[in-house]
């Protein structure tokens, strides 16, 4: 009997033993609260915007001019542009202008129908060659034009002037941009009591427009083209840190 009570003493210990291990186990494992993330706090900055326009004189004109022929037969319509298209080109060529410089942009044949009647019947076709040169220097441009409508060119669409080599002009125009940028920046500094840092952001948008000139479709009229300038404009916006 005694045998039997201390044998069964003996395996309640034992449960109580492994009931107090896994207890413990348990709790060992039982997450632990996370700890708080830090965020840093944002930079505080002076974002200014600055500007800077340097003006050049254009060395560069862009002219587009061509033919445009209307008639009842394509092939001619076709045939009379050919032929002034390469009166027209011979005056560029034999000033000097290479090949490269000019471009066709564009080749056009349209149907023309007489749509007040009921079939609508073709009446013709119109033809039109327009091409793209480059003309320097651009003191030339003027007489370039007379001689070109004098030689055929009926359709003269535009004359534009720019800079071909403008890296000198934005060099200039990105100091000034940032010098007005840092100056606005060291003003509100001031005047907000604060330090100014380095910058840590900055963003920059350059801008050289060239300069569009009408001129008249036909007639040697078009040969007065005043040329004018040019600005190359460079725009900054800086963020400095505040001290």
């Amino acid at each position: 009997m005694r045998r039997a009570w201390f044998a069964l003493l003996t395996v309640l210990g034992s449960l109580v033993l492994i009931g107090g291990a896994v207890t413990g186990v348990s709790s060992l494992r039982q997450p632990q609260p996370a700890a708080a993330q830090e965020t840093t706090p944002p930079q505080r900055v002076i974002s200014v915007s600055g500007e800077g326009r340097v003006s050049l004189m254009p060395d560069t004109a862009i002219v587009t001019l061509g033919a445009e022929v209307f008639d009842p037969d394509a092939a001619a319509a076709q045939r009379e542009v050919e032929r002034r298209m390469d009166a027209i080109l011979a005056v560029f060529r034999q000033a000097g202008i290479p090949e490269s410089k000019i471009k066709t942009v564009v080749y056009a044949i349209t149907v023309e129908r007489d749509w007040q009647q009921p079939s609508a019947p073709v009446t013709g076709y119109r033809v039109s060659h327009l091409v793209e040169v480059q003309v320097q220097p651009v003191q030339q441009v003027g007489e370039l034009l007379g001689r070109a409508v004098q030689s055929g060119a009926n359709a003269v669409t535009g004359v534009s002037f720019s800079v071909a080599n403008p890296a000198a002009a934005l060099r200039q125009a990105r100091e000034l941009a940032v010098r007005d940028a840092r100056e606005k920046a060291a003003q509100l500094a001031q005047l907000t009591g604060v330090g100014l840092g380095a910058p840590v952001r900055i963003v920059e948008s350059v801008t050289t427009p060239p300069i569009p000139v009408p001129v008249a479709r036909t007639g040697p009229e078009a040969a007065a083209v005043p040329v004018g300038e040019t600005t190359v404009v460079v725009t900054v916006s800086i963020d400095y840190a505040i001290q």
